[in-house]
């Protein structure tokens, strides 16, 4: 497999994206004349993408807030300012004249990262780094959810719905398969409600041993059992006193816990181990699972009542092989992402992204990010690229919405079964199933089978 013919990068060019401060320099008309690679980064697109671009639309879809800037150059004004993002923070922007052919003049931008000049400026001058900080990069691997909505539709009414729950003081649940971003998304709705200084506690249910929930959660008193901290200790609830209290993995809880969650919901306060005495606690609460919640209710397992406490409005989450016109975005957005590691940038061939689009991530997103990951370290030779994406036809990549991958990619895949294979595809029928109907046990009388067949062969293994 070989890359795609490109011309070589300038020496000018390669100058120009290894500054650590980002460059943009527009045309007389206000297009996009030229980008360089920390400028993209900065902005959430690709450098190619920003080339040529008018600036209005740049402004539309970019993850910083352009307006203040646009309007100084309508007014033909110059200066500096900050500009924010969700997932930049704060960049000093500076905006000067420049003469170009003739008369015109266009215009330089320059963008600071001030996150990164501070960390900087304390490793110049042998401060202490605060433990804190996080680089471009790794901000750059958070969602651009301005962009995904602008281009998926559904997305945008499901992140809006989230956004006037919790306006409203309502409590949302996220469903959806492993992988989708349940995370990213609860941090996004704690800042659309937030300010900067309200805590946002995630915490996984399902990594907290079950001996040790209860004192996690809701914390105990000094003397409370053997080994208890003379201090006593805080519990991750009134952590997120303030703020927000992500639940990931709510399925998970201990049934004999589920009823003290209850009653802190119901009531607000919580009550420590070994204390007497009831605190009030003021959170925003936001919980999220990949199971049906539901059905475990049925089988006993999880608390109806629970239930209907925290989903007071649901956000299922579709898995990323139904919306795949968020694909192009996420390859390019994380391609950027590594290639700010790279002293070499990767480019993928037309071969290799067709193969991308074509596979149907049963990992989602996380998954997408793991496979570039690979590509980048490993190269895009035929005997380094992982099986699963090997064995797509690249044609598959304009498979429509929400249809799973052909059989034949399974049956025939290397090193694949056929007792693999059919259960994959298997699967992959339930799902369709379960996604047509709304549940697994409607999914399960649709396909002639009983629920514990359903629940079986969906299980996840560990």
């Amino acid at each position: 497999m070989k890359q795609s013919s490109a011309t070589p990068p300038r020496p000018l060019d390669q100058a120009l994206d290894a500054l650590a401060d980002g460059l943009i320099v527009l045309n007389p008309d206000h297009s996009i004349a030229f980008a360089n690679r920390q400028a993209a980064a900065l902005c959430g697109f690709s450098a190619a993408e920003m080339t040529g671009i008018e600036f209005a639309k740049f402004n539309d879809l970019s993850a910083l807030n352009w307006t203040l800037l646009g309007e100084m150059l309508e007014a033909g004004r110059t200066g500096n300012l900050i500009l924010r993002g969700e997932a930049t923070g704060a960049v000093f922007i500076t905006l000067r004249r420049i003469s170009t052919t003739g008369a015109s003049e266009g215009h330089v931008i320059t963008l600071r990262d001030l996150a990164v000049f501070d960390h900087a400026r304390r490793q110049a001058t042998g401060a202490r780094s605060a433990p804190t900080f996080t680089s471009a990069t790794e901000r750059r691997m958070r969602p651009d959810f301005a962009r995904q909505r602008a281009i998926s539709p559904w997305l945008d009414r499901m992140i809006s719905r989230g956004e006037r729950a919790l306006l409203q003081g309502a409590r949302v649940i996220i469903t959806g398969e492993s992988g989708v971003g349940k995370t990213e998304i609860a941090r996004h709705l704690h800042n659309f409600v937030a300010n900067g200084v309200d805590p946002f506690i995630a915490v996984n249910c399902a990594a907290i041993p079950e001996s040790l929930f209860e004192s996690e959660l809701f914390g105990y008193e000094k003397g409370a059992f053997t080994g208890a901290s003379t201090e006593g200790k805080k519990g991750l609830i009134e952590a997120a006193e303030g703020g927000t209290l992500f639940l990931d993995e709510i399925g998970e809880i201990p049934l004999p816990l589920q009823a003290k969650l209850l009653s802190f919901l119901e009531e607000g306060t919580i009550l420590r181990i070994g204390g007497t005495r009831p605190r009030r606690v003021n959170v925003r609460v936001i919980s999220a699972t990949n199971r049906d919640l539901l059905e475990m209710s049925e089988d006993r397992r999880f608390r109806t009542d629970l239930y209907y406490r925290l989903a007071v409005v649901n956000m299922p989450m579709k898995p990323l092989r139904e919306v795949p016109e968020l694909l192009d975005h996420l390859i390019d957005r994380f391609l950027t992402a590594i290639n700010q590691r790279r002293s070499v940038p990767l480019q993928l061939s037309d071969d290799l992204r067709a193969r991308l689009r074509a596979y149907h991530y049963p990992g989602n997103i996380r998954e997408l990010w793991n496979l570039m990951q690979q590509i980048s370290v490993l190269g895009d030779d035929e005997e380094e690229l992982p099986r699963r994406l090997m064995a797509l036809d690249p044609a598959q990549s304009a498979r429509p919405t929400g249809k799973p991958a052909t059989s034949e990619a399974v049956a025939f895949s290397e090193g694949t079964s056929l007792r693999e294979a059919v259960s994959e595809y298997e699967l992959r029928i339930i799902e369709d199933a379960i996604r047509v109907h709304g549940s697994k046990r409607k999914a399960a009388a649709a396909l002639g089978v009983d629920i514990g067949t359903i629940s079986r062969k969906t299980r996840k293994e560990p």
